[in-house]
């Protein structure tokens, strides 16, 4: 490659990214046929194919730490001491992906006494005095040093995300200095997983605003008496060498003596038979597909020697395949089921669908999947519905949706059966329980059917939500699951319809095109069913999957399908009220200031809160200081514009999140706002909600309860029916602990927070004043979550040794809760997950770090989980009973919303009183445990007055 033409060079920290990927599949690792451990193998091959799809260099090369000591260490003898010991199952994947770097045609470079980013360093230096460009590719932020004009850092992410990409801007953005300052920022805070010592005491929010007020390390020390603070002083005199040291051991040194050959950044040369032999050896079938097809997209002069070359190759303008590769790979390098044997079939007439429903019935259970044009279930029409019941065979049903048998005149798509015949047809198979249903995402599958008149029974298993349940971290998208659980990637949607994904393309596809496509994702759904199913009894997983997380789907369907009625004239009235609160409010912030600006720009608030008026400087952004309500909050008390502006900024959100919006969100069909309940997100198993998201309705303010008011009935003849949980997650703590004092409180009825808050400050109950329960319920509260000094502080306005007395107390107090707590830590150490007690996981793989805080917030995730996910399980359950019960009875009445542990119900008026004892009666009873569970139910015109 001549350097009179810029070129664009990936330099990949190889040992990074190894370590990324290991423990990126910590909790569940992949592994050959065999045993062999595959983990930093694939996550290192799939990074490094995302990086030559993204970036499109000219060159790749790889570097290598060496296994010696090196010139760091000679400078500081505990450099790196702290470090583990590579993994062993690490440890022999690395010479592995050696040989795949080096079939891939890459250069590699290792060398003694030095680590890979000084390697890199010195590469991507003289490359740029060349005036190339060069990518480094690493999560270490190490790096950041190097970047500049001509070089930038690339973070490796997961693969289904864009590349975070780091020129200078970036830079000064996420760190709030130039890249030549990492050093420095280094030097003082020092890196425990390099165990580089830094200053004692001083960290990240200490060390900023000493760069940005003085740059260089040299210079802090120049202006040393400047510093405001004495205590920041002292650390910096006390830890002056270690501090010079640190910055020593931190800087990436650009000028490794290494050979002249390695100064050159060729186009690269694979040897597509080795690759072929090591892919096949460690499994990776699908990468092997995307090496074809990079290769010969990025690197043409490579791919054209090597095809010319090796003998058993062929080869075409499309791609580069082996000539003894299973007929796996299409032209476009992507594996497909159908062509390496299995038989897709496309259906259209009615007599072969009857045929496809008794083979089904036949069966005992079947996967299917729905093609829609859309998400919208009360709009969408359905083009097809897939099948499978066993690998290697699947159905496509075509369906015209604007079609009846009957009618001439309808347009005719392509023959394909009519919409009334398909639901003749299928509609006993659907709604046959005794037939069991399987579904990936299986929620939007029931809506459509429903939305045909068809009322799915026998639904029986969700691989999405199978997915989560095994590791609710891992991506759960179909195209993902096969990728990692199959090693398979399935023929991509973007294909049929376009980058854009316009699901309105779907009945412009060619159908054959189609059936492939949709049959496709009913085999995958199937071989991840028999997949899944499996672990999740091997993991003890079943309880929670088959009691609770699948039988749940039908009802979260059910509850979007119904909605929720809103007014929308209460909503206009109270949006034009918040506009009138505000025009005040924007009148006092302005008569605060001095002078009239734009509230809403936020530069020129900085320049009234940080300039003119004074006021303490918060959290540095890339546009000056933070704004943003936590920078604020941080400012109360400091000057009286915060609080106009915070009471400005709470009616502004609420106006545009609520009141404007939540109109604009009813259904024009069914007058109803349908939110969509998301059960995969939250790692604890609590439900979230979008379109709206109704989680996130203020309660505690006057504002937020106004929202709730406009929540309202379906008619004259229904009410809203509230059942609300009562302290549900410090009764489900109490009886995990067995704490015998927070115990013998709830079955006595107390309130809990002023027992505790008697205990505490060692007083008669009746003497507890207000602000003591206040505290007491802080500390009740904050304990779930692991709170410190630091943060009880924070939230009473007291002193930090004030705050530490108070948790000291309590824990003497309630000496069960502390040891509890202590025994959740320890469990997920030697687990590495937490638990909950319908046997719920959740993984904390850096429960364990040497970094201290991340430790410390995956310790109290330990503590938090069993104690919040149980209590997300206990309303599921409370919402599958009373949802059967329901059904059972026949009953008018709806469920319509659930809200973290409450449950609202829109009540036909003649059901009210079975409706209120059978809710609070299946509530209280849906997970037993060893104190009392309570369910407060109110009944109102809305939302508000039924809470």
């Amino acid at each position: 490659m001549s350097s009179a033409t810029p070129i664009k060079i990936a330099f990949i920290d190889s040992m990074a990214l190894a370590y990324k990927a290991h423990f990126a599949f910590i909790s569940r690792p992949l592994k050959t046929k065999t045993g062999f451990p595959t983990s930093a193998i694939f996550g290192f091959v799939t990074q490094l194919l995302k990086i030559i799809e993204d970036i499109k260099p000219d060159s790749v090369i790889v570097a290598f730490d060496h296994k010696d000591k090196t010139f760091r260490h000679e400078t500081f003898e505990a450099y790196k001491a702290n470090r583990q010991e590579m993994p062993e199952d690490l440890q022999k994947q690395i010479p592995k992906i050696k040989e795949i770097v080096q079939a891939l045609g890459f250069p590699f470079h290792i060398l003694s006494g030095y680590e890979a980013d000084d390697i890199i360093g010195t590469l991507a230096v003289a490359a740029a005095k060349e005036g190339n460009i060069s990518y480094l590719v690493t999560p270490d932020k190490d790096y950041v040093q190097l970047v500049n004009d001509q070089v930038f850092l690339v973070k490796p992410g997961k693969s289904a995300d864009p590349l975070e990409i780091f020129d200078s801007a970036k830079v000064v953005q996420e760190y709030g200095f130039t890249p030549d300052f990492m050093i420095d920022y280094l030097a003082l805070i020092g890196d425990s997983s390099d165990n580089v010592p830094g200053v004692a005491g001083i960290g990240p929010k200490s060390a900023l605003p000493l760069i940005q007020t003085y740059g260089k390390l040299e210079s802090i020390y120049e202006h040393l008496d400047e510093i405001s603070s004495k205590s920041i002083q002292k650390k910096l005199l006390e830890n002056k060498d270690l501090a010079f040291k640190s910055k020593e051991l931190v800087t990436i040194h650009t000028s490794v003596p290494l050979p002249p050959e390695d100064f050159v950044f060729p186009v690269p040369h694979p040897d597509f038979e080795q690759i072929k032999k090591l892919f096949v050896e460690f499994e990776l079938i699908a990468p092997f597909t995307r090496v074809q097809k990079l290769f010969d997209k990025h690197f043409t002069e490579g791919v054209t020697a090597a095809a010319s070359q090796e003998p058993g190759m062929t080869g075409n303008s499309e791609t580069v395949v082996p000539a003894d590769m299973p007929e796996t790979v299409t032209a476009a390098g992507i594996t497909t089921f159908a062509a390496s044997g299995s038989v897709y079939k496309l259906l259209t007439k009615k007599d072969e669908c009857v045929a496809l429903v008794k083979e089904l019935t036949e069966a005992g259970e079947f996967v299917f999947d729905t093609e829609t044009d859309g998400l919208d279930r009360q709009t969408l029409y359905i083009a097809g519905a897939s099948f499978c019941i066993k690998q290697g065979e699947a159905y496509f049903v075509a369906i015209d949706p604007f079609k009846q048998s009957f009618d001439l005149f309808a347009p005719d798509l392509s023959g394909r059966l009519p919409i009334d015949e398909f639901i003749a047809v299928f509609k006993p198979l659907f709604e046959n329980a005794s037939v069991r249903k399987i579904c990936q995402n299986g929620k939007f599958d029931l809506g459509v059917l429903r939305h045909y008149g068809i009322h799915t029974a026998g639904f029986y298993f969700d691989t999405m939500v199978a997915a989560y349940i095994i590791d609710a971290d891992q991506m759960l998208g179909m195209d993902a699951l096969s990728e990692k659980y199959l090693n398979y990637k399935p023929i991509p949607l973007s294909e049929l319809i376009g980058k854009k994904k316009d699901a309105k393309r779907i009945f412009d596809v060619e159908l054959q095109k189609l059936s492939d496509y949709a049959a496709e994702d009913a085999e995958i759904t199937w071989l991840l069913y028999e997949k899944f199913r499996t672990i999740l009894q091997k993991e003890q997983l079943e309880k929670i999957a088959y009691e609770v997380d699948f039988p749940l789907i039908e009802v979260l369907e059910h509850m979007e399908t119904t909605g929720v009625r809103i007014d929308k004239i209460a909503l206009n009235q109270l949006s034009n009220d918040l506009e009138s609160q505000m025009d005040v409010i924007a009148q006092t912030i302005i008569k605060e200031a001095g002078e009239t600006f734009n509230i809403n720009s936020t530069q020129q608030l900085q320049k009234i809160l940080f300039g003119k008026l004074g006021l303490k400087s918060t959290r540095k952004t890339k546009t000056g200081y933070s704004t943003d309500a936590q920078s604020l909050e941080n400012l109360r008390g400091e000057h009286p514009i915060i609080e106009a502006l915070l009471a400005y900024r709470q009616a502004a959100k609420i106006k545009s999140t609520y009141t404007d919006a939540l109109p604009e969100l009813i259904s024009p069909i069914t007058g109803r706002v349908h939110t969509t309940y998301n059960q995969t997100v939250a790692l604890t198993g609590r439900l979230s909600s979008l379109d709206p998201n109704l989680q996130n309705i203020p309660i505690r303010t006057e504002l937020g309860k106004e929202i709730r008011k406009a929540f309202v009935p379906s008619d004259g003849n229904h009410s809203i029916l509230s059942a609300d949980y009562s302290q549900i997650e410090l009764r489900i703590m109490a009886s995990m602990c067995g704490d015998e004092g927070m115990t013998q409180a709830f079955l006595n009825g107390e309130d809990i927070h002023r027992a505790t808050a008697a205990k505490v400050f060692m007083l008669p109950p009746e003497e507890v004043t207000p602000d003591m329960r206040r505290k007491a319920k802080e500390v009740n509260f904050g304990i779930l979550y692991g709170i410190g000094p630091f943060g009880l502080k924070t939230r009473l306005g007291i002193t930090q040794q004030h705050a530490k007395e108070i948790i000291e107390t309590y824990f003497n107090t309630f000496s069960k809760v502390k040891a509890f707590i202590d025994e959740c830590i320890y469990s997920a150490r030697q687990t590495g997950y937490a638990l909950t007690l319908l046997g719920r996981r959740r993984f904390l793989p850096n429960i364990n770090s040497a970094n201290f805080n991340v430790k410390q917030f995956e310790e109290r995730v330990a503590v938090n989980m069993p104690i919040q996910g149980t209590a997300a399980d206990m309303i599921k359950l409370a919402m599958i009973n009373i949802h059967r019960e329901m059904l059972k009875a026949k009953l008018k009445s709806k469920m319509v919303l659930q809200v973290h542990d409450e449950l609202v119900f829109d009540v036909w008026n003649d059901e009210l009183e079975d409706m209120k004892s059978m809710v609070k009666e299946l509530m209280e009873s849906a997970f037993p445990i060893n104190v009392p569970v309570i369910v407060e139910v109110g009944v109102g015109d809305n939302w508000l007055d039924a809470h």
